[in-house]
C-alpha cells in the first residue's frame, strides 16, 4: 500500500432517537415519494394513527411478476394447511413502513408518541406534513392548523382520539368485504354543529315539572354511509366512561330532539337516516349506555347503537 493512501473503517450508522428529532446533520437523506405523501394524507384524515393501521390502509406497492408468483405460492402453501408458514411479505411490508416512518418524523413530516411500554408509537401530522397536504392536495392550511394542538395534546385526548381510528380502520377493513357499502365522507370533530330545542321534565322538590331545554348536536366525529341509493348519516361518539349518567342522558335527549326536528319530520338537514354510534372500552359501560338510551324514547331501539372495543 502506497505511503500516502489510508484505509478508513466504514462509518458506523448513527442510532437516531426515537422521540425527539435527530440534529440535521445526523438526519437521514430521502426524497419524498407519492407513497409517502399518501401515508401524510392518511395521517392527517385520522389524526392518531398506528403503523399496523397505516399498513392496512396504503395502497400496496406495485409487485413485479417474480414477486406476485411467489405470493400465490405462499397463498397456495397456506390453503393446503401446512404449519409454520413464513409471513415475510408482511414483515418486510411493515418494516419499509416503519423505515419510511422514521424518515417523516426526523425531517419534520410527522410527530410520533409513545403512551405506556407495550404499546405501538401513535403517528400524527407534522408542521411540514401540514405543508406538504397544502401544496401537493390543495388542502386549506387552516383546516390542519390543529397540528399544534395535536403535538401539545395530552394522554387523555390522544386515547378519546386513537379510540375514533381504530373505529375507522375497522370500518374500512370490514367495508371492503361489503358489496354494495361504500363510507361517503367522514366528517371530523367540530365541522357539523347543530342548535335543538326541546321540552324536558325535571324533578324538584315540589315534584316534577317541565320545561325548555336548549341543546346542541356536536358529534365527535360523523360519516355517511352509502348504501345502494340510500345515504345513512352516522353520528360517532367515543367514551372512555368520563361522562356521568345525567350528563350522557342529556346528549342523547339532543340527538333525538335533533331526529325528530330534522329528520324524521320535517327533513331539514337533508338527512334521509341516522343512527348515533357509541363506542365504549368495557361490556358493563357498555351495557349501561344502553340502559340509559332507554329513559330517552321508545324509538331508540333503532337510534341508538353501542359497541365495546
Amino acid at each position: 500500500m502506497p505511503p500516502d493512501t489510508i484505509a478508513l473503517a466504514p462509518e458506523r450508522t448513527k442510532h437516531r432517537p426515537r422521540f425527539r428529532r435527530a440534529a440535521r446533520e445526523d438526519r437521514p437523506v430521502f426524497r419524498l415519494t407519492d407513497r409517502d405523501r399518501e401515508m401524510i394524507k392518511i395521517i392527517f384524515e385520522y389524526r392518531f394513527i398506528t403503523a399496523g393501521m397505516l399498513q392496512d390502509l396504503v395502497t400496496p406497492v406495485k409487485l413485479t411478476k417474480n414477486q406476485q408468483d411467489a405470493i400465490e405460492k405462499l397463498r397456495a402453501y397456506k390453503q393446503a394447511g401446512a404449519t409454520g408458514t413464513p409471513d415475510g411479505a408482511q414483515t418486510k411490508t411493515r418494516r419499509e413502513i416503519l423505515r419510511r416512518l422514521q424518515m417523516l418524523y426526523h425531517a419534520g413530516y410527522v410527530q410520533r408518541q409513545k403512551l405506556a411500554d407495550g404499546e405501538p408509537i401513535i403517528y400524527s401530522l407534522g408542521n411540514l406534513g401540514a405543508d406538504e397536504l397544502m401544496l401537493h392536495h390543495g388542502i386549506d392550511r387552516q383546516k390542519i392548523d390543529w397540528t399544534t394542538k395535536a403535538r401539545e395534546a395530552g394522554e387523555r385526548y390522544i386515547h378519546h382520539g386513537l379510540i375514533i381510528s381504530r373505529f375507522r380502520h375497522a370500518l374500512e377493513m370490514a367495508l371492503r368485504d361489503v358489496p354494495g357499502v361504500s363510507l361517503d365522507s367522514w366528517i371530523p370533530s367540530g365541522a357539523f354543529k347543530a342548535k335543538v330545542r326541546y321540552q324536558d321534565t325535571v324533578r324538584t322538590r315540589e315534584g316534577t315539572r317541565t320545561q325548555i331545554v336548549d341543546g346542541v348536536v356536536i358529534p365527535d366525529w360523523l360519516f355517511v354511509l352509502k348504501v345502494g341509493d340510500k345515504f345513512i348519516h352516522c353520528f360517532l361518539e367515543a367514551d372512555r366512561s368520563k361522562m356521568d349518567h345525567r350528563r350522557y342522558l342529556s346528549k342523547l335527549k339532543s340527538y333525538y330532539a335533533f331526529y325528530q326536528t330534522y329528520v324524521r319530520d320535517e327533513k331539514k338537514a337533508g338527512i334521509q337516516q341516522m343512527r348515533v354510534l357509541t363506542v365504549t372500552i368495557s361490556e358493563a359501560r357498555k351495557d349501561n349506555l344502553r340502559e340509559t338510551a332507554h329513559h330517552v324514547s321508545s324509538e331508540g331501539k333503532c337510534l341508538f347503537w353501542f359497541a365495546c372495543e
